[in-house]
């Protein structure tokens, strides 16, 4: 079977805003997807966990919601997830 171009693959707490906009997908967007691991590594929760995961959350990523940072851990993990 072929994959398709368009689609979007992933978890969405874990799709960076610029491949949910289907832009092409960049070393940032393995960033973004790399500090929402890390945010639930830390947190021991997954991102976004207390809302539904559609098309609204969806649209609240691409206009830059994300988890709050959590407080008490290294400087330098802040700095990625920022």
């Amino acid at each position: 079977s072929s994959t398709k171009k368009n689609e979007i693959y992933g978890v969405l707490p874990f799709v960076a805003p610029e491949v949910l906009r289907k832009q092409p997908y960049t070393l940032a967007s393995d960033i973004y997807s790399f500090s929402m691991i890390m945010w639930k590594l830390i947190s021991g929760i997954p991102p976004f966990n207390s809302e539904t995961h559609d098309e609204q959350l969806a649209f609240r990523i691409c206009n830059g919601k994300h988890p709050k940072i959590i407080e008490n851990i290294p400087l330098c993990y802040i700095s990625l997830m920022e």
